[in-house]
């Protein structure tokens, strides 16, 4: 049936595909808005071989959200999708979406059987609030971890800003509603140095219009998610004298007593000096994990099996990005646990030597 239904998809969300790409270096272009279904991605080359082992899994087809064509998540999602298919008796496709919001209300809904996100987005989803209001989704349920995306503030040399404390009251642009760049990063950064989003004027742009904001002064600061070399940001700092804002020493244990879903999804990410042209010292800012949460009725076999395909091969993902590299058991791929881990996650990792425990017993 989900083969059937995913062909549907392809022609439900096909002027979608144009809107949502290349606005976010995370690959998270989120609106906000559960709109039209996810549109079929196509298979990728070698998707399937003869030769190849496949791993002891039953045979299913399933359907992974991930982000606007042409970023990040849409990238290794694609990626994940084929390494599942190659080497499980799992046939997965990948869909471009709006990426955090859309797809736990998908996943949720039964539209998607996973979706990337943002934690603690998918928190907010189970618990109905913030974004969710009214609408909570249980039947989600934590895959696993992947990538981290790092988040970054700038102001303009010469700004009497200096922390980010003194973003009270300034204009900053910190991405659009329902975005992970606003939601997740860019609320996460500022509740570290004790703002709030109320505590600012919010100026809705995606990350290149925040950039063209403070080239022309009318935002005061901005906020970008992405690799620690952020394309955006790299362009506005050949345009113009930036500073990058650091997060207080200690700030994200301090977070894990007022917020504790947003803590667990993030960890410090110190960025070197010299990284960007006028950068004379490091900055301490922080990463915010990439999540799959997935639809608690895909079996536990199927979980399982996805896990064991990323983990086996998690080289083939750096192959297709340098974020591919997070993806092993020392990097991301058992972190940012904020909601109910499935039980076929909680097997696998066991198997590996990782407990991972339910945030919401």
């Amino acid at each position: 049936m989900k083969r059937i239904a995913a062909l549907f998809l392809t022609l439900a969300m096909a002027l979608s595909l144009i809107a949502c790409s290349g606005n976010s270096d995370s690959g998270d272009n989120s609106s906000g808005n559960s709109g039209p279904a996810p549109s079929q991605s196509e298979t990728l080359p070698d998707a399937s071989s003869g030769d190849i082992q496949k791993i002891d899994s039953p045979s299913a087809d399933l359907v992974i959200g991930t982000a606007g064509a042409g970023g990040t998540w849409y990238i290794l999602g694609s990626a994940i999708a084929n390494l599942v298919t190659k080497y499980t008796n799992i046939n997965m496709t990948a869909s471009s979406t709006n990426g955090t919001v859309e797809n736990m209300r998908l996943t949720g809904a039964g539209r998607l059987d996973i979706g990337m996100t943002q934690p603690p987005a998918d928190y907010d989803a189970v618990k109905g609030q913030d974004l969710f209001d009214g609408e909570a989704y249980e039947n989600l349920r934590y895959l696993c971890g992947g990538h981290y995306s790092i988040g970054q503030i700038a102001v303009p040399a010469d700004s009497d800003i200096k922390t980010i404390a003194d973003l009270k009251g300034k204009r900053v642009a910190i991405g659009v509603p329902g975005s992970g760049v606003r939601h997740v990063v860019g609320n996460g950064l500022i509740q570290l140095g004790g703002v709030t989003l109320d505590d600012i004027q919010i100026i809705s742009v995606n990350q290149d219009q925040g950039t063209e904001a403070l080239q022309d002064g009318t935002a005061d600061a901005a906020v970008y998610s992405g690799g620690i070399l952020v394309s955006g940001l790299l362009n506005l700092s050949q345009s113009m004298d930036v500073r990058i804002l650091s997060i207080p020493e200690d700030s994200i244990a301090g977070m894990e007593k007022t917020n504790p879903a947003m803590a667990a999804a993030m960890k410090y990410v110190t960025i070197p000096a010299g990284t960007y042209r006028g950068q004379t010292e490091d900055v301490l800012t922080a990463g915010f994990i990439t999540a799959f949460t997935v639809n608690k009725d895909v079996s536990d076999d199927a979980v399982y099996s996805i896990l064991e395909a990323i983990y086996q091969h998690s080289d083939e993902l750096e192959e297709v990005s340098t974020s591919g590299a997070e993806y092993t058991l020392e990097e991301g791929l058992g972190k940012g646990c904020t909601i109910t881990p499935h039980p076929g996650s909680v097997k696998w990792f066991a198997d590996h030597g990782i407990t991972l425990e339910d945030p919401l017993a």
